[in-house]
């Protein structure tokens, strides 16, 4: 049976089916050159109007090479205004080149492929560490010729200076052997502190102490001298005024030469004592004596404590400064003590001849 495809009548058929395509291709010339009309038409470039449309040839490696660095760098400036602190541009000049060293400096394959001439230059330059001179050698030059000059006469005045003083320490070194320094002065009498507190503030605190406690005292000492520094100077009496104090106003500024003046100024010059059968008999008699510095003192403080007892505040301290405060201003009956005290003395006074008397017949 024949077969149905006819084989020479397909090889007139294959160029009909190929006929398509080459219209095809025909039809679509208009839609290219359209498309790069429309390309020039939306180009944002101003000059782009006359310049002819691009060929849709595709595009090589080398067409439309990117800048040179240093021209990009300068727009990169030009564009951001951005100089360095000395006032030089941040990006490199167009019209001067980089350095061919600082090529180098950079890139450290670049230095093996260099030419043979900055080779050398670079082995003749000196080490980046080295100096051009040495300072110790121009320390001993000079070293040198001052020795020079002090041997021919001609030294320098600030070299004389110096090596007078030089002899002078050495002098007074050798005058007084183990001593670098010259010693003090010798401090007077009046400067020698055998004492760390003073006399009539520990009396007073050792007179109120009670049982042995002496930190207790201490601290009742403390609120005593409180007290006379805030309080407010005293008002002067006429009729019984302190002794060695001109003015009052100033007493607070010190507490421990307030206490010291109102010591002094009650303390009793003498006390009485009583002699059995001084004038014959049985009978005794009054007889004034003198009493010393401390047993002054410590009879004003006795009587200055007996006093703050009949006061009504419950601290001991409260009650103490306050008596002082008192003695003060002349409204304690300390000072009653005391003036009756010497008015006894006055009156017995004429006994003092027969304690001589007595004391004669008995040698």
């Amino acid at each position: 049976m024949p077969p149905r495809l006819n084989l020479f009548t397909a090889r007139k058929a294959v160029p009909i089916i190929r006929q398509p395509s080459i219209h095809n291709s025909v039809l679509n010339r208009p839609q290219i050159g359209l498309t790069c009309l429309n390309k020039r038409y939306n180009s944002s470039d101003p000059k782009s109007g006359n310049q002819n449309p691009k060929s849709s040839t595709p595009s090589g490696p080398t067409q439309d090479p990117l800048p040179h660095v240093s021209e990009e760098a300068a727009a990169m400036e030009k564009i951001m205004g951005e100089k360095k602190c000395d006032g030089t541009p941040a990006s490199p000049e167009l019209e001067q080149g980089t350095p061919v060293s600082e090529i180098l400096q950079r890139d450290e394959e670049a230095k093996k492929h260099m030419p043979k001439v900055m080779q050398d230059q670079v082995r003749n330059s000196p080490p980046s560490g080295s100096r051009s001179f040495s300072t110790y050698t121009r320390f001993a030059q000079e070293m040198q010729k001052q020795n020079s000059a002090g041997a021919s006469g001609s030294a320098d005045p600030s070299v004389e200076l110096v090596a007078n003083m030089i002899t002078d320490v050495s002098n007074q070194a050798a005058e007084k052997q183990g001593l670098k320094f010259p010693a003090p002065e010798s401090l007077p009498a009046s400067e020698n502190f055998r004492e760390r507190y003073d006399s009539v503030l520990k009396l007073f605190t050792n007179m109120i102490m009670k049982s042995g406690k002496l930190t207790r005292a201490q601290r009742n000492m403390d609120t005593i001298l409180d007290h006379l520094r805030t309080a407010p100077a005293p008002q002067p009496n006429p009729r019984r005024r302190l002794i060695s104090t001109p003015n009052y106003a100033a007493l607070p500024l010190n507490p421990v030469q307030y206490l010291n003046v109102i010591v002094n100024s009650v303390a009793p010059l003498l006390k009485i004592k009583s002699y059995s059968g001084l004038a014959g008999g049985g009978r005794a008699l009054a007889v004034p004596e003198p009493l010393r510095l401390p047993q002054r003192r410590r009879l004003a403080i006795k009587w200055i404590i007996d006093a703050s007892q009949k006061r009504r505040d419950s601290k001991l301290a409260n009650r103490v400064a306050q008596e002082i405060v008192a003695v003060a201003e002349g409204r304690s009956s300390v000072w009653d003590r005391r003036e009756q005290l010497h008015k006894i003395a006055m009156g017995c006074r004429a006994n003092i001849a027969l304690v001589e008397i007595r004391s004669k017949t008995r040698r």
